[in-house]
């Protein structure tokens, strides 16, 4: 008998319900990380055998909030990386390791912040059909296999920079983070700056994501409002909780008009902490390359 149908008949006939659930997540995690390796070895040959043409980007600094802190920016040697789930630059890998590197050059640690739990928000305005409990699945599941598909980019450029992964799950449920949180609420019920940069958002975010139907009822409209708003206010606490943590720094590939504010201290509101973070904007710039998956910058 062959070694491949000894493994076939091996995991056909194992009793997988006696491992406990741990152990299952472990095994799930290791068989997602072979995937994602046989994948990208199976992309590279492609390519390089079809000539096809990749796109590779490069990152480079856009802004720093507040500005007068852009010449000292990299005194700072800790820095958090903010994943906004399904997002363009959370889904294509050659966008992901164009920010890795600029981070791996220029900070000793990173935080990757993968935003699992506020992505329920998200995928709750792109599918009303799921209700909380089915989005929220759906997005805890999503920040794991973000972690799983890009944890060798990471690993790639651990050697100049420390790199581990935080999720927004995990953070909420600090006593901190539901603190913050009404915090941020009643700013919302009671600071018109404030509510006028949150109302900003929302019609930014609501524009940016995929709805599936232009014309909507009202109700459903002030419903994908709400969301829309407790997407901001959470983040605004995690980033407060992370803050508070001494993680000041906070690089985002594109641009957060509400946090860019906040740096720059236009809301002298917000609480404490998150008056003193750094928030550092990067600017993405597509360069092609033909037959390859790595390009020399």
């Amino acid at each position: 008998m062959s070694s491949n149908r000894d493994e076939k008949t091996i995991i056909e006939n194992y009793d997988w319900d006696q491992l406990s659930l741990e152990r299952l997540k472990q095994i799930e995690s290791e068989i997602s990380k072979a995937i994602y390796r046989k994948v990208y070895d199976l992309e590279l040959t492609q390519s390089t055998t079809n000539g096809i043409q990749v796109y590779q980007y490069k990152a480079s600094l856009a802004n720093v909030f507040p500005h007068n802190l852009r010449s000292s920016l990299f005194e700072y040697q800790h820095c958090v990386f903010a994943i906004s789930l399904g997002s363009n630059n959370s889904v294509y890998s050659e966008r992901i390791e164009a920010c890795i590197k600029w981070i791996s050059e220029h900070f000793k640690t990173c935080m990757v912040l993968v935003g699992d739990s506020v992505y329920r928000l998200t995928i709750g305005i792109r599918n009303r059909e799921l209700n909380d409990h089915e989005a929220r699945l759906e997005a805890l599941d999503a920040g794991q296999e973000f972690i799983n598909q890009n944890y060798l980019l990471f690993e790639e450029y651990s050697q100049s920079c420390c790199f581990e992964f935080r999720l927004a799950s995990q953070i909420e449920k600090q006593s901190d983070f539901e603190a913050y949180y009404q915090e941020f609420q009643s700013l919302y019920r009671h600071s018109e700056s404030f509510q006028r940069m949150v109302n900003s958002f929302v019609h930014t975010y609501l524009n940016r994501v995929k709805q599936g139907e232009e014309t909507q009822v009202e109700e459903l409209f002030q419903k994908k409002q709400h969301q829309a708003v407790t997407y901001l206010l959470e983040e605004s606490a995690l980033f407060t909780c992370l803050a508070k943590e001494r993680w000041q720094v906070f690089v985002y590939p594109g641009s957060i008009k509400s946090f860019e504010e906040i740096a720059s201290g236009l809301h002298p509101q917000v609480p404490l902490p998150l008056k003193q973070m750094i928030w550092v904007s990067l600017r993405l710039r597509k360069k092609s390359n033909f037959g390859g998956k790595k390009a020399n910058s």
